[in-house]
């Protein structure tokens, strides 16, 4: 079956697996992350103090973010989760959070945003998490996440980190980033008035411009990458339970 495989995946915050067997697996535990665990052996997932999930395109930032505690509850008692599929994500890694986006009752889930690159795989690696992967069409009902919301980079980021080109990561666009965003425009839900309208524009300012940007620029801001996803993070989690 397409689940059997160990994800690659990396989880870590504020949730708590209880496995066929019986045994609990608290995600909290391992400021590292825990490897994503095989979605045939977990029997639940407690979701009770998830006030958010964000899901990291690359290692690096995951691991940053959670060394940092970014998950740690807040004064409610409810905290985050990060997630990470080391880029292009992996069949177990999809199905997971595709479970822990379906374990909360009805109206009451909590927002899923991605931290990826502003450049056409980031935008690519997104759209696989959120709509799925042609080369498993017939699966992707239960691999994708139809409410993952893109939390960033975003070409605005650029634009108020006030950096210079040099300094701020910003880079050219290869010809293969080129043909890579042409392609995406051409998809359904990159259509004028098709469901992903921003994507649509930021892609359409990458191929303008000829840049693109990675995750790491925002550390580069001041108070870095944490500092950036908490004010982010509070804003429009706070937003999606207003």
């Amino acid at each position: 079956m397409w689940f059997v495989a160990t994800a690659k995946g990396l989880v870590a915050g504020a949730i708590v697996i209880t496995r066929k067997d019986g045994s609990t697996v608290s995600c909290a535990e391992d400021a590292q992350g825990l490897l994503i665990p095989n979605v045939r052996e977990i029997r639940s997932i407690d979701v009770s103090a998830v006030a958010w999930v964000l899901v990291l395109e690359k290692e690096a930032a995951f691991r940053s973010l959670a060394v940092d505690l970014l998950w740690r509850q807040d004064g409610g008692g409810r905290g985050g989760v990060l997630v990470t599929g080391k880029g292009y994500p992996d069949i177990s890694t999809r199905a997971f959070l595709h479970i822990l986006a379906t374990q909360f009752p009805a109206g009451l889930a909590p927002p899923i945003f991605a931290l990826v690159d502003l450049d056409p795989d980031g935008v690519s690696i997104m759209s696989t998490y959120k709509y799925g992967s042609a080369a498993l069409a017939h699966e992707n009902a239960h691999l994708h996440v139809p409410g993952l919301q893109w939390l960033g980079v975003h070409s605005a980021d650029l634009s108020e980190a006030a950096f210079s080109q040099e300094e701020d990561g910003r880079l050219s666009l290869t010809a293969r980033d080129r043909r890579r965003a042409t392609k995406l425009l051409g998809k359904d839900i990159f259509a004028e008035d098709g469901p992903e309208r921003l994507w649509r524009r930021e892609v359409q300012v990458m191929l303008m411009m000829n840049w693109k940007a990675e995750i790491q620029m925002l550390g580069r801001a001041e108070g870095g990458l944490a500092t950036y996803l908490d004010a982010r993070l509070a804003i429009t989690a706070g937003a999606g339970h207003g």
